[in-house]
């Protein structure tokens, strides 16, 4: 009974029937995403493009995000957050159906960016938003830890199975589940009517809170989610050439979940009961240490120790981040940002611009360095560099 009592003290015991409903939801589409993410780039390097054009590919998706993420933002204030994760999911399905066909149909690399802008553009604004409306503020870091956690289980799942249905039954099966999984999430958030009165959001007010000198150290703090990108595009090719069989790729991404997902629970209960932002300080450092590693790793062995590394850093880092995050999208008083949408999307355009940079980064590299190898190390230079921008938050 006494060690039910210590495990039950990481959870969460004021959930919000909303955040509930949007817990099940997330696992869902994050089971879909698990099973595919880190093999959309795989699968473009498979078919034969090259780096330098997979990072034209995200290029093209998150300068149009950038640019309509307002949009989303006014449109989630307008009809409600729910069926903005609604349409959201659908344009996931439209975005996986594209970039499983550019196989056959050259003119869908082109296509499937916008799709995959449109998706982010309506999900990603209302999802964040949502939460931070409905979190309770005295166990944000538990709701976040228990959102990971969770996550993580299904991406434990999700890259073993994945590999074992590419193997199997190849790229079209895959995508056909994900797209079951992302229409099945909707399920449990429309199950009750969202309660919701329309506002208006200004577009042009997002831009004066994004570059306003009192916002600046926030926005440098998530510009460090540039790594991001790199650690979704750039390191999935990485470890495709050194760990070839995607059966054997998916087990080794599994296992190193699985081993990190044990410690996220606590880091969560740490975040509501002490100072958030030293323990993002040491998230940060950690993370970034993992990624200049990489730049050593020849072998599957290097990549488990290093994946182990990388996750437990992150989560480290995610947590009390976004913990962060949604305490000040709640308070009103916070420098310009007068309402929870306006919050959100700051912190959405600001984590979209370090993508950007690094996408430049790498792209423009990619013109004067021939050395594939000596460019992915490049790569994992930037992204520990930019890692340690969290601390700014």
């Amino acid at each position: 009974m006494e060690r039910f009592k210590f495990i039950k003290s990481f959870l969460p015991h004021h959930m919000k029937r909303q955040v509930k409903e949007l817990f099940i939801s997330t696992t869902l589409v994050n089971l879909a995403l698990a099973l595919v993410m880190i093999f959309e780039p795989i699968y473009l390097y498979q078919i034969g493009y090259s780096l330098q054009k997979i990072m034209f590919f995200y290029l093209i998706a998150y300068f149009l995000y950038f640019i309509l993420m307002p949009l989303g933002g006014k449109f989630a204030r307008r009809k409600g957050y729910e069926i903005g994760m609604l349409i959201g999911t659908f344009l996931f399905i439209a975005y996986y159906t594209g970039l499983f066909l550019i196989g056959q149909h050259d003119w869908l690399f082109y296509v499937a960016p916008i799709f995959l802008a449109l998706q982010k553009t309506f999900y990603w604004p209302a999802y964040h938003a949502d939460f931070a409306r409905f979190s309770d503020a005295t166990e944000e870091g538990r709701e976040v830890s228990a959102m990971n956690v969770a996550s993580s289980l299904v991406y434990i799942v999700g890259p073993a199975a994945a590999g074992f249905i590419i193997f199997t039954w190849g790229y079209g099966t895959l995508f056909v589940i994900a797209s079951i999984l992302f229409v099945g999430s909707n399920i449990s958030t429309l199950a009750t009517k969202e309660k919701f009165t329309p506002r208006d959001f200004s577009y042009k007010k997002v831009y004066s809170n994004l570059f306003s000198k009192k916002n600046r150290s926030d926005f440098f703090a998530y510009l460090g989610y540039g790594e991001e990108l790199i650690l979704m595009v750039v390191w999935p090719v990485f470890i495709s050439i050194i760990i070839i069989d995607v059966f054997n790729l998916g087990l080794i991404v599994a296992l190193a979940t699985l081993i990190t997902t044990l410690v996220t629970l606590y880091i969560g209960k740490l975040s509501d009961s002490r100072n958030k932002r030293k323990i993002l300080s040491l998230g940060s450092t950690f993370y970034s240490l993992a990624w200049f590693i990489r730049i050593f790793i020849t072998n599957t062995v290097g990549v488990f120790f290093v994946d182990t590394m990388s996750k437990l850093g992150k989560n480290t880092i995610s947590i009390p981040l976004m913990a962060i995050t949604y305490e000040k999208a709640k308070d009103v008083r916070q420098s310009e940002r007068s309402h929870i949408m306006n919050s959100i999307v700051f912190f959405e355009m600001s984590l979209v611009a370090g993508k950007l940079v690094a996408i430049l980064a790498i792209y423009l590299a990619m013109f004067f360095i021939t050395d594939e190898v000596f460019a992915f190390k490049l790569t994992f230079i930037l992204a520990g560099s930019m890692s340690l921008l969290y601390m700014l938050l």
